[in-house]
């Protein structure tokens, strides 16, 4: 899913001040009763409907940080904006102009300093694992500037999408199929229609999962970060829950809990500080 918000929170770009929402503490949200947690909608394999319920791994880290802090979970499922820093506003410190309130935490954050730094009203913390630019196919060269008659498939305004039609003045423009999502992307190799398919990793560990297809990591030149962090958000006024967060972050990562979430879900898990 990941559009061109990632991307979008490596740039430089100004954020207009805006009055922070009303502070808060972790013994308001216990005086409440219940965790609010915002997870992207349509995101497998880390929150999406399956069966009618809302799973995945970001779910299932949601609930196991709630069991740590004795505390029930409920779910604010959010559309990605045009950048991170309009999810930062519409899920944590000011809320959607049309209505629905904020979230107690936000998971599924770049974990990155100058989206911090332009996005006062949050705290980003909790990096909880590491996020890398993949490919998949059945033979696949050592790096993209290779990819010669090869079909490729990705995500429609991926942060894939946006490298590989730029990349070489945009050669490859008119060999990219564009896809809702990567899963649909991966499906499209599986069956012939692509030779590669682009993306991230767990998205594409995600959506080859049964399959022959194999998975590779490409030379990616022009790229600063191959790889990045993911972390979460909380208000800026809740220090105190992303402390509480943190503490049951360490505990999950290790106990292995964590990284059996990811397995279940047919992801590697790679920790954040792994390069």
């Amino acid at each position: 899913m990941r559009r061109r918000q990632l991307l979008a929170a490596l740039l430089l770009a100004p954020l207009l001040a805006l009055p922070a929402a009303r502070a808060a503490s972790l013994d308001d949200i216990r005086a409440t009763g219940t965790l609010k947690v915002a997870v992207y909608r349509d995101f497998p394999p880390f929150s999406f409907v399956q069966g009618g319920e809302l799973v995945g791994i970001d779910v299932e880290l949601a609930r196991a940080i709630g069991k740590k802090l004795a505390l029930p979970v409920s779910f604010m499922t959010i559309t990605p904006a045009d950048d991170v820093d309009g999810d930062l506003r519409n899920a944590v410190w000011k809320g959607h102009y049309l209505g629905g309130g904020t979230a107690d935490l936000m998971l599924h954050v770049p974990f990155d300093p100058e989206l911090a730094r332009r996005n006062d009203n949050a705290v980003l913390f909790g990096a909880y694992y590491r996020e890398q630019l993949a490919w998949a196919g059945n033979k696949l060269p050592a790096s993209v500037q290779q990819i010669d008659t090869q079909r490729v498939a990705l995500e429609n305004d991926s942060l894939g999408d946006l490298y590989l039609s730029a990349l070489q003045g945009g050669r490859l423009r008119g060999q990219l199929q564009h896809y809702p999502d990567t899963s649909t992307a991966c499906r499209a190799v599986a069956d012939g229609r692509a030779e590669i398919a682009f993306g991230t990793r767990s998205e594409l560990e995600w959506g080859l999962y049964g399959s022959q297809v194999q998975l590779g990591q490409p030379q990616l030149p022009g790229v600063i970060k191959p790889s990045w962090e993911i972390g979460m958000a909380t208000k800026e006024s809740l220090h105190d829950l992303a402390w509480a967060v943190g503490d049951a972050l360490t505990e999950l990562r290790s106990s292995g809990e964590l990284a059996a979430i990811f397995q279940h879900y047919h992801a590697s898990y790679r920790p954040a500080d792994e390069h």
